[in-house]
C-alpha cells in the first residue's frame, strides 16, 4: 500500500464523516419548542377577585392565571396556528375542552402569531377553567404548530396539579 493509497482512504475516512456530520445537523435543524406551565399566577392588569379597605390603604387581590409559555430553541421559525386546553380521557370517553377565545396572549402577539429562532410567546388562561378541567381528569394544554402534524400537549408537574387541585 503506497502513500497514495493511504491519502485516498484519508480522504475518503474525511469525507464520509463530514457527510454524516451534516446529514446530523440537518436532521437537527428546524424549529424545537421548549414549554413551561406556571399555575395559580397572578398579573397586575388580570382581573380583581376583591378589594377591601385597611387603614393602612387599599388591598387588592387579583384573579388566578394559569401561565403558558413557549420558546423557540430551534435554528428556524414556526408558526404558533391555535391553542386549547382539554384533559387526558377518563373512564366515560367524554372530553371538555376550553378554545382559544379564554386565553389571553400577552405582549399583543395574537395567534397565529410566528416565533422566530430564541423567540417567547406566552398567554394566559384563568385558573377557574383550569380547575373545571380537573373534574374530568389531568389538564393539558394543547399547542398547534406549522412545523407539526399533531399538536404539541403541554401538562404541568404533578406535584404542581396536586397543589392546584388543594386551591
Amino acid at each position: 500500500m503506497g502513500s497514495t493509497d493511504i491519502v485516498a482512504w484519508w480522504g475518503a475516512v474525511i469525507a464520509t464523516v463530514i457527510l454524516l456530520w451534516d446529514v446530523v445537523k440537518w436532521l437537527n435543524s428546524g424549529a424545537s419548542l421548549k414549554s413551561r406551565i406556571v399555575l395559580n399566577t397572578h398579573y397586575d392588569d388580570g382581573k380583581v377577585k376583591e378589594r377591601e379597605k385597611t387603614e393602612h390603604g387599599e388591598i387588592i387581590t387579583y384573579k388566578a392565571y394559569c401561565h403558558v409559555e413557549v420558546v423557540n430553541t430551534g435554528s428556524l421559525p414556526t408558526t404558533v396556528m391555535g391553542i386549547r386546553a382539554t384533559h387526558s380521557k377518563n373512564k366515560s370517553d367524554m372530553q371538555m375542552s376550553v378554545t382559544q377565545q379564554v386565553f389571553t396572549e400577552h405582549f399583543g402577539k395574537n395567534l397565529p402569531h410566528v416565533l422566530g429562532p430564541g423567540e417567547v410567546w406566552s398567554c394566559r388562561l384563568p385558573m377557574d377553567r383550569y380547575l373545571n378541567l380537573f373534574e374530568h381528569g389531568t389538564p393539558e394544554i394543547r399547542l398547534s404548530v406549522s412545523t407539526k402534524s399533531k399538536p404539541v400537549v403541554i401538562r404541568a408537574s404533578k406535584s404542581a396539579n396536586r397543589v392546584a387541585e388543594g386551591i
